[in-house]
């Protein structure tokens, strides 16, 4: 196996948005640093650039490209009812070769069963020299079962454009270790009150009354615990993360191909 691993750079920022970046940044970082990072990369591209968000979901993204000609598309009876511009699987996009000058692929990456293919069809359909614009998970709970198949390093996103037509030209960090433990820890209290929910104690074999025995039981510490580690903890935690430097417990990246041949 080739070795080009060596020649890869990080981002320094590591994900970082400033001191004051907002509270909707604040309370997620994760999902902010994945805005920004859009935000900058629309600002470089020329204007009526043509733009493809692949498996856009609800097209959260739409507004930032408005001076692009943007276009979305998800795969056939997907999880949202948002309207896009086609429907289709990504490893069979429905358009000529070289459409478009940029595709945006945020958290998609990881429900395709092949990856490669995936990345190639992409290139066929971006012009020698456009962009991909992608954003992939490292640590995350699983999601979107039974289509969960793989979590990515920069390592093996630099291994994916090789073999696939593109050329990782920037890559990043989303946070540290404190952003994962601050979103996680703010979850915590409602899985709590999940697992012992009494609505689903048939489904999952358990006591209705334990469950709700357990459900009254927690209740006071979901009612405190739940605003303390969403609006107190997370912010900390973005604030906290500073301290991290190698951030090896990173939530995922953001990085930029370039189609080769341009």
């Amino acid at each position: 196996m080739t070795n080009c691993l060596a020649t890869i750079h990080l981002q320094p920022r590591a994900g970082w948005l400033g001191w004051w970046p907002g509270w909707r940044a604040v309370l997620d970082p994760e999902n902010g640093r994945i805005r920004r990072f859009l935000e900058e990369e629309a600002a470089r591209l020329a204007v009526d650039s043509r733009v493809l968000d692949a498996s856009a979901g609800t097209r959260p993204y739409a507004a930032l490209f408005c001076a692009q000609h943007y276009e979305s598309c998800d795969m056939p009876n997907g999880f949202y009812r948002c309207p896009h511009d086609f429907e289709c699987h990504l490893d069979s996009i429905p358009r000529p070769d070289g459409s478009y000058d940029a595709v945006v692929l945020t958290q998609v990456l990881e429900h395709v069963p092949d990856p490669t293919i995936v990345l190639r069809e992409l290139a066929r359909i971006t012009r020698p020299g456009g962009k991909l614009l992608l954003s992939v998970p490292l640590n995350c709970p699983l999601h979107g079962e039974p289509w969960h198949f793989f979590n990515f390093t920069h390592h093996g996103l630099a291994e994916l454009a090789k073999n696939s037509q593109w050329r990782m030209v920037e890559c990043e960090k989303v946070g540290g270790a404190f952003w994962l433990l601050g979103k996680r820890m703010g979850e915590l209290p409602g899985k709590l009150m999940k697992s012992v929910d009494p609505f689903r104690a048939g489904k999952r074999g358990q006591s209705v009354l334990a469950c709700l025995f357990w459900s009254l039981v927690l209740l006071p510490g979901w009612l405190l615990g739940a605003p303390l580690l969403r609006y107190v903890w997370r912010p900390m935690c973005y604030w906290l993360d500073r301290l991290d430097f190698d951030k090896s417990f990173t939530s995922g990246y953001t990085a930029v191909f370039e189609r080769e041949g341009g």
